[in-house]
């Protein structure tokens, strides 16, 4: 794993802080906060090398963790919020346990048998999120963090959000974007998009406004995007209102973690309204 970013505190006191992961293809991202004192007190990025075979991620994030010694820390509370595409939402009335596992197949193929899959149930949009995650990967992190909390990320942004007027949230990494949009308090859509170039990004997002039909529908961006990028500058050539996210309200952070745009880990800290 390599450092993308790292702020720690000199001291973290177990008993009083909470651990909040996001686990993805690329990586994973930590941020940690005090909830004492409702502040924010670290935050972390290792990134995956996308070039190895993706057996290897799991023996990787083991490493990390060794390496590592605030993942030894035994915090009050650990989430552990898992952002991988392989997602199938499923409404109360028709869902069947049983066949949970074919549901996500059947959308998004058949893949190594070593996997499992894991639900969620979503009230606020009645409906059970079933994903599919590698069972090395999950068995590692049970191991490292007995007792913690485990979510998919649609269920947390499906969850958060009930907007009345329509709006596109995109959060960007290295290589994909997570996409949802909102409109009349319900969610209208939530996907995974994997792409290569700026154009890619603008392609997607200009599909998805023309099949909803919302012409002038403005964009909330969070995640590793510059105003100054290409990547933003493509977006603006078709959506004018773009709006960066900004830090969750009510809570404080460290002075090291407001050097930094707000919204490059701002969807991090808001997964810590699960658990």
């Amino acid at each position: 794993m390599k450092t993308y970013f790292e702020i720690l505190p000199s001291a973290i006191y177990d008993d009083e802080c909470a651990l909040v992961c996001e686990i993805s293809n690329e990586g994973i991202s930590c941020a940690i906060k005090n909830e004492n004192e409702q502040e924010y007190i670290g935050v972390a990025v290792y990134n995956f090398d996308k070039s190895r075979p993706a057996v290897g991620f799991p023996i990787a994030l083991q490493i990390l963790f060794n390496s590592k010694e605030f993942f030894s820390k035994r915090f009050k509370k650990v989430t552990i919020v898992y952002s991988v595409a392989e997602s199938a939402l499923i409404p109360f009335k028709i869902y069947d346990r049983q066949h949970a596992s074919a549901a996500v197949s059947l959308l998004h193929g058949d893949m190594d048998s070593n996997t499992l899959t894991l639900t969620d149930v979503i009230s606020e949009s009645e409906c059970y999120n079933c994903y599919r995650i590698s069972t090395p990967l999950h068995k590692k992190l049970e191991e490292q963090f007995p007792g913690a909390h485990y979510w998919h990320q649609y269920s947390v942004l499906l969850g958060s959000y009930s907007l009345a007027e329509p709006k596109i949230f995109a959060t960007f990494y290295s290589y994909k974007m997570v996409v949802r949009v909102f409109a009349n308090g319900k969610c209208q859509l939530i996907n995974t998009y994997y792409y290569q170039s700026a154009e890619d990004v603008s392609f997607y997002l200009l599909t998805i406004r023309e099949q909803l039909g919302m012409e002038n529908i403005p964009i909330e961006v969070s995640g590793y995007i510059e105003k100054s990028s290409a990547l933003y500058q493509e977006i603006y050539k078709y959506f004018k209102e773009i709006t960066f996210m900004a830090l969750p309200q009510f809570c404080k952070f460290d002075e090291n973690i407001l050097v930094y745009p707000s919204h490059y880990f701002s969807h991090l800290f808001s997964f810590d309204l699960c658990g």
